[in-house]
């Protein structure tokens, strides 16, 4: 099973981190609402595609934020190999407070991973 580190509540969030692509908007209002763009601590720009927490699909070695009402990250981790794993990793953070998760796709192997949730996480 993945073990996930649930964010501290008392933690502020910076809402800047995470925005719509308003380029997008314009349009196709649709698609605005399906990603989002999270800006890491080293400015480095991520696109992710954002579902509610219950209708993820599962995905495998994918980067994945999961992000409470207030738009808050809840938690941040590796989707790894889905499946059981995956389900359980999103029932937890659901549990802390995730409504949606937000899925950045682009990382294509397990450091490009790594380094990514590091820069979104805010360390380097």
């Amino acid at each position: 099973m993945t073990q996930i580190a649930i964010r501290s509540r008392s933690s502020s969030p910076d809402h800047r981190l995470c925005t719509t692509l308003a380029a997008l908007g314009r349009d196709a209002p649709a698609a605005a609402s399906r990603f989002r763009r999270w800006v890491g601590i080293s400015g480095r720009s991520y696109l992710v595609s954002v579902y509610p927490i219950a209708q993820c699909p599962d995905y495998v070695d994918a980067v994945l934020i999961a992000v409470d009402a207030g738009g808050a990250c809840v938690w941040i981790g590796e989707a790894g190999q889905g499946g059981d794993d995956l389900a359980a990793t999103l029932t937890a953070a659901a549990r802390a407070g995730a409504c949606e998760v937000h899925v950045h796709l682009l990382a294509g192997d397990p450091a490009a991973r790594a380094a990514a949730i590091r820069d979104l996480d805010g360390r380097h």
